[in-house]
């Protein structure tokens, strides 16, 4: 049954599978009857199991069609005939491939089950990632009010976040002795990825072949390189390989051999191990550094060969911006929301200290792609003394609020004084535990340093 089950949710978070697991190992402290719930959901699951295993549904996955197979796990079962475990399952299954869908489902189930103590753990997520800190903070307080949730160390993580956001430090800590951290540190940095994490890659994917095959043949780039370094968690990045056989497959079909565009292509998918003298060669053969000196309207690949010309001293920023600075221009006013355009310009324009432009980029980069760093570099090039700069602090942080960089301007404005500053400043090291990882300071040394903090003020 329990291989039935991990079966079933092999397309879900890694984190519901942590909480069933811990279902098996504690079941008889249990509110609720455990043997019952897994019975009853391997045999939900069946149906949905046997169908993302068929052919079709393989075909639609490696071809980057993922509304369509969403459509269909959503109308395998007619809602009319959904039970309280259709809906668990398919809230898991959609949790990252269609996350609206997943909020809806769960609501519906706790509409059904509104005690069921998993129930109340995967609201709490839901709320929690769409920033309803508050709501979230209930449900999982309610979690944790039943024997499954009082040792499940990775919510109680996440309730001391919500308590942080909250102004609630002094449970903010209390939660945090609950969640054990030196026990369950892998677990707990692992289940931030759950929450914090917003992963594009299927949407993105299906908007590349889908601009691919209307013409766009320039994507096929964006596409190998995005299942080139398809990220699974904070750390890890793995070549797809059925996604690359595929993007092969449409690469002969859409583009003439001979094309430049089958030329860029070839590039892009085959230069990961060319030397940088060999690098530089297919550039120069490209007309990309001689001849017309023209880049591929490709934004992935156009980073990526910015990328290695600075990282490997083979070109210098301003050098790079000389030669391609008005192409570079046309691209990103013509491909407003590709967002590597403006990566790259940000980028140059910083390293060659234009700052004047690179404002304009910046504030695009926030206000239109919606994008964190954008913001945060935004900020940095105001003056702090300037009549407008502690309004857009405010806005920035009210669209970023787990910016560990927004949130240090902000703790660097108020002197170090103010307990919100402090408190929202540690709760930013939830988010962004990916740059913690390795040290040198753990989230247990930032709440460490909250509880002293907070004894000065």
């Amino acid at each position: 049954m329990n291989e039935l089950l991990g079966s079933i949710l092999s397309h879900t978070k890694n984190l519901l599978l942590f909480v069933l697991l811990s279902l098996a190992i504690h079941s008889s402290v249990y509110a609720f009857d455990a043997d019952e719930f897994y019975a009853t959901a391997a045999e939900a699951g069946k149906k949905y199991q046997a169908l993302t295993a068929t052919a079709d549904m393989r075909r639609l996955d490696v071809e980057g069609r993922v509304s369509e197979s969403n459509q269909r796990l959503r109308s395998l079962v007619p809602d009319r005939d959904k039970t309280f475990y259709d809906y668990f399952i398919l809230g898991n299954m959609l949790y990252e491939a269609d996350w609206q869908s997943s909020y809806e489902y769960m609501k519906r189930a706790e509409a059904l089950e509104p005690g069921n103590p998993l129930l109340l753990l995967e609201r709490g997520m839901h709320e929690h990632r769409a920033q309803n800190f508050a709501q979230a903070t209930a449900y999982y307080e309610q979690f944790h009010n039943s024997q499954t949730g009082k040792k499940h160390a990775v919510s109680w993580a996440y309730l001391t976040h919500t308590y942080l956001m909250t102004g609630q430090a002094e449970a903010a800590l209390e939660a945090w002795g609950s969640a054990q951290f030196g026990r369950n540190h892998t677990a707990i940095e692992k289940g931030m990825y759950t929450i914090f994490a917003n992963p594009q890659q299927p949407r993105d994917r299906q908007q590349l072949v889908a601009e691919i095959n209307a013409g766009d043949v320039n994507k096929l780039c964006d596409l190998w390189l995005l299942d080139s370094n398809w990220e699974i968690d904070w750390w890890n990045k793995k070549a797809k390989d059925r996604y690359l056989e595929f993007d092969l497959q449409l690469a002969q079909q859409v583009v003439k051999r001979g094309a430049i565009e089958a030329e860029y292509f070839a590039f892009c998918s085959e230069s990961a191990d060319l030397s940088d003298v060999e690098y530089l060669t297919e550039l120069k053969r490209l007309g990309i550094l001689d001849g017309k000196k023209r880049l591929p309207e490709s934004p992935a690949l156009v980073y990526a060969v910015l990328q290695k010309l600075i990282a490997n001293d083979l070109m210098s920023a301003g050098e790079f911006l000389s030669i391609f600075e008005s192409q570079l221009l046309d691209f990103a006013n013509r491909n407003p929301r590709d967002r590597q355009y403006f990566d790259v310009l940000a980028f140059l324009f910083a390293d060659t200290e234009n700052f004047e432009l690179l404002g304009v980029i910046d504030l695009h980069g926030w206000r239109k792609l919606k994008i964190e760093n954008f913001a945060a570099s935004y900020i940095a090039g105001l003056d702090p003394k300037s009549a407008s700069y502690a309004r857009l602090l405010d806005e920035a942080l009210t669209d970023f609020p787990n910016s560990v960089t927004l949130n240090q301007f902000r703790l660097r404005d108020s002197g170090g004084s103010s307990e919100t500053a402090v408190t929202r400043f540690v709760a930013s090291q939830f988010a962004n535990v990916k740059n913690n990882w390795s040290g040198p300071y753990r989230l247990n040394d930032y709440m460490l340093s909250l509880k002293h903090e907070l004894a000065k003020l």
